[in-house]
């Protein structure tokens, strides 16, 4: 595999990662690739070929962040399946690759073709008959009224499962393990498992998390007749909607697609997971 075209998204908010992801693009085009960064980063810069991340057509994607900017990047690109060299300038960084120290090095081995590819399955996410978005890590629905519990009703495969009455519904992908899902109580999923995990929020009587195969459909019901729920997909992509509207979630067909450089990834992010004090970067220094 070879990248002709390369998209750079940075972390906007943070200097550290804005001044790495224009040193990446300098090195890029010193190398006579061509590189198409994120619009806002190249307003910053003043560079050109620029293109929203919903429109960046390339080869391979380089993301300058923490797991925010992963995800962000995850569900917006145009080609769900662009391979993503992940470069950690947050806090934990369970989804990135390497430390920005690290990041020409490997980069360099992009180029040269010395990488191996790791897909992780995403969820889709459908309201009544229309598919609203895919996620990397989870779907959370919620009331928009705090101090207001959820009568939830759940089917599998069209059949009913179970009720709980509860703040919160979270069901994660095997990836989301580690995140949201994870501070609610849940498990730890290996990323290689084809799985969902089912985590409700301060049930009213207690229910341990549920782990489910991700062949299954999972249908979800507020069945509270006056009351709006309020769904968020990787903590992006927001929504109202209305009592005893299903839910319906998946596993997609597509699936994020990323670039390891190191073959002990997984290690590597089971440690970051459980000593996440130990896991990021939290300053960047030349």
């Amino acid at each position: 595999m070879t990248f002709n075209t390369i998209g750079i998204v940075p972390r906007l908010d943070n200097k550290y990662a804005l001044d790495l992801s224009y040193k990446i693009y300098q090195y890029l085009k010193k190398h006579n690739l061509k590189v198409v960064p994120d619009e806002d980063f190249a307003k910053k810069f003043a560079l050109k070929n620029s293109s929203s991340l919903s429109k960046m057509d390339v080869d391979l994607m380089i993301t300058v962040g923490g797991d925010g900017t992963v995800l962000k990047t995850c569900m917006n690109i145009p080609k769900p399946e662009t391979p993503i060299l992940t470069i950690n300038m947050g806090r934990r960084g369970i989804l990135t690759e390497v430390g920005p120290k690290d990041a020409i090095e490997a980069i360099k081995k992009c180029i040269a073709g010395d990488f191996n590819l790791e897909k992780h399955n995403k969820l889709s996410i459908m309201l009544g008959n229309e598919k609203i978005v895919d996620g990397l890590n989870e779907v959370l629905m919620a009331s928009i009224m705090p101090w207001k519990m959820i009568d939830f009703e759940v089917a599998l495969d069209g059949n009913f499962f179970l009720k709980s009455r509860a703040d919160a519904l979270i069901i994660a992908t095997s990836t989301g393990s580690t995140a949201h899902a994870l501070s609610a109580g849940g498990p730890i999923v290996h990323a290689s498992l084809n799985a969902f995990v089912l985590i409700f929020l301060c049930p009213l009587e207690h229910i341990s998390p549920i782990v489910i195969p991700s062949k299954n459909t999972i249908e979800v019901i507020s069945k509270n007749p006056k009351m709006k729920t309020f769904v968020t997909v990787d903590g992006r992509y927001q929504r109202w909607i209305e009592p005893e509207q299903k839910l319906t979630v998946k596993k997609s067909d597509k699936k994020a697609v990323f670039i390891r450089i190191e073959k002990s990834f997984t290690y590597k992010n089971l440690f970051r997971t459980l000593n996440p004090l130990k896991g990021g970067n939290l300053e960047y220094n030349e």
